[in-house]
Parts: C-alpha cells; structure tokens; sequence
C-alpha cells in the first residue's frame, strides 16, 4: 500500500473521529456552574440616657408645691440599623424618701429632640411602664427626651427622695 493511502486513510478515520466527537453529547456537557452568596447582619441597637442636671432638672428636683410638674430628666440617644423601628420601654414608679417611705408617684414620656414638651394628657393613664413604639426609615441615630410628670403633696414630708428610670429598646419585627 501506498503511503498515500495509508495517510488518506487516517486523515478520513480522524475526521471520522472529530466529528463522532464534536456530535456527542459528552461534547456539549455542563459547562457553567452557580456560587450561592450568603451573610448576615446583627442587630445594631443601643441607648444612652444622659441625665439633665441643674435646678429643676433630675438631680434637683422640685418637690414642693401641690401643682403637676412636667421636667425634662433625659436625654436619650438611640441608634439602630433597623429601618422597622424600636420600641423603648421606660420604668414608671415612685420617687420614695429612704428615711420615712413617704412616695410621690411619676409618670414617663418621651418626645422627639428638642420638641415642645409633652402636655399632661401626653403620658400614660396607668402608672407602670411608658412604651414607645417608634417607626422610622432610616437607620441610624434616632434622639428623643425624656419626660417626667409628678404632682408632690402640699405637705409632702421632709426628706431626700430618689427613684431610677429603666429604659430598654428593643427591634420592631
């Protein structure tokens, strides 16, 4: 046989091959594939209470006087990264005189920073805990200030009175 032939041959087995090779379905086998991304972000929720102080304020109270007071205890710098909102909780109570047990009860609210205070009717009916459902749009720093409402007696009774506002926040789902 002529080396022609021999050439002819494997050239027309080869083409023979390629093709059967292209056309198979082997040929045309997955050739893409996905990478599935995940993460989380936690909750960012803080408050920081910072006690207005002064004559008339927190740490000087006026408790004489048988006439409703509305002062202004706190300001309340809440931060989060939940565009659902918060909802703050704040203790309501008593300021009680630790020598005698003599009380006077306070109510709590909150308003936006720097707004007009709250009016009377602005505080909870029943003494306990003030809740604020507060809904915003945007994440980040959310200020409010704190409020108290308290009527002392005409003759309340001497003495140093004292009382702590918890506040907790928490997500709105």
């Amino acid at each position: 046989m002529s080396t022609k032939l021999i050439r002819r041959a494997l050239i027309a087995s080869g083409l023979f091959i390629g093709t059967a090779v292209a056309f198979s379905p082997t040929a045309f086998a997955g050739t893409s594939d996905t990478v599935v991304l995940a993460g989380t972000v936690a909750s960012t929720l803080t408050i920081t209470a910072t006690r207005k102080t002064g004559a008339g304020f927190a740490n000087l109270l006026v408790l004489t006087g048988a006439s409703e007071k509305i002062v202004k205890v706190a300001d309340l710098a809440i931060t989060t990264n939940n565009t659902t909102g918060y909802t703050l909780t704040a203790s309501e109570g008593n300021l009680t005189d630790g020598a005698h047990g003599d009380t006077i009860a306070f109510q709590s609210a909150t308003v936006a920073d720097n707004a007009t205070a709250p009016q009377s009717t602005d505080f909870t009916g029943t003494l306990g805990v003030f809740t604020d459902a507060t809904s915003i749009t945007t994440a980040g720093e959310n200020d409010k200030d704190l409020y108290i409402k308290y009527t002392p007696s005409a003759t309340q009774q001497a003495g140093t009175y004292g009382a702590t506002i918890t506040l907790n926040v928490a997500d709105n789902s």
